[in-house]
């Protein structure tokens, strides 16, 4: 593990997340947590009641995007989850992945945008990695994490020579989760203390 990423217990990551959304932010805010899927599953229930009781919220409105969730429920109100089905059905792949690819975007997007919004915790890779564009897609957390704006990453994974795996625990889907988005450097990176 580097000395830039931090080991804490849950507790002390909310309280570390807590500060960081309370202050003043002008460049790229890129913040990630990562840890076993247990672990991380365990800290999200814990982060979902934080962020519905409003403890991040000084400066502003800070959601929580459960991207398994808030994707399919995204694609709907699009009203093109249909579509997506179909295309799921018909194998036409490439299709799909162009549909998930867009929707996402557009759901980080208007998400971070929103007015009075200055923050988004982002959990649940899942559904990008099965279509393979977690590598591509996910980078536009860094693209939208600006001007005051502020992006926390909830990766199940773990740290192996200085690089984070996402999905660590299945040899078949570990991926490398993209460096540009682990702010090794800035204090901004957290291990869960299981």
């Amino acid at each position: 593990m580097s000395n830039d990423v931090r080991k804490l217990p849950p507790s002390d990551v909310l309280r570390e997340l807590a500060a960081l959304f309370a202050a003043p932010a002008h460049d790229r805010h890129v913040y990630c947590v990562f840890g076993s899927q247990a672990s991380l599953r365990r800290f999200s229930e814990r982060l979902k009641k934080e962020v519905a009781k409003g403890s991040f919220n000084k400066l502003g409105a800070v959601e929580y995007l459960s991207l398994s969730h808030d994707l399919l429920g995204h694609l709907k109100a699009r009203g093109t989850y249909a579509q997506a089905g179909r295309l799921a059905d018909q194998r036409r792949d490439e299709q799909l992945k162009g549909l998930l690819s867009s929707t996402f975007r557009d759901l980080m997007t208007s998400r971070i945008e929103a007015a009075g919004t200055v923050g988004l915790f982002v959990a649940d890779f899942e559904l990008l990695y099965a279509y393979d564009l977690g590598g591509n897609d996910i980078s536009l957390a860094r693209q939208v994490a600006i001007n005051g704006k502020r992006v926390c990453l909830l990766v199940p994974g773990r740290m192996r020579d200085g690089r984070l795996w996402i999905f660590d625990e299945d040899a078949e889907s570990r991926r490398e989760f993209p460096e540009a988005l682990v702010f090794k450097n800035s204090g901004w990176v957290f291990e869960l203390a299981d």
